[in-house]
């Protein structure tokens, strides 16, 4: 973040909204994917324009769990960055170079 302070104005705003940009993008493809492996398992019956109990329990329950395995990915892989950086830190600091 020290390096964001340092930038010029215009840089600041161009990366802000590339990185608004990114966000929505991320959102929507996790909406797209989320209905793509919810629908077809759980929706198969067109008779109607509402969906019967079933689908709408199945939807709820395949949304949930997958809207909280994409959460503790996430946790995951944030956790995975911080230990990856203070790694990379500790090195810097006794002078060697980040190995595998």
């Amino acid at each position: 973040m020290e390096n964001f302070q340092n930038l010029p104005q215009y840089q600041k705003k161009e990366l802000e909204q590339n990185l608004a940009n990114m966000q929505v993008k991320d959102s929507l493809t996790m909406y797209l994917n989320l209905v793509e492996r919810c629908f077809e398992p759980c929706v198969n019956n067109f008779r109607s324009k509402q969906l019967d109990k079933w689908e709408t329990k199945c939807l709820d329950n395949c949304a949930d769990r997958y809207i909280k395995a994409a959460n503790r990915s996430g946790i995951r892989f944030q956790e995975h960055q911080a230990m990856e950086m203070k790694r990379a830190q500790d090195m810097a600091k006794m002078g060697g170079a980040p190995g595998v």
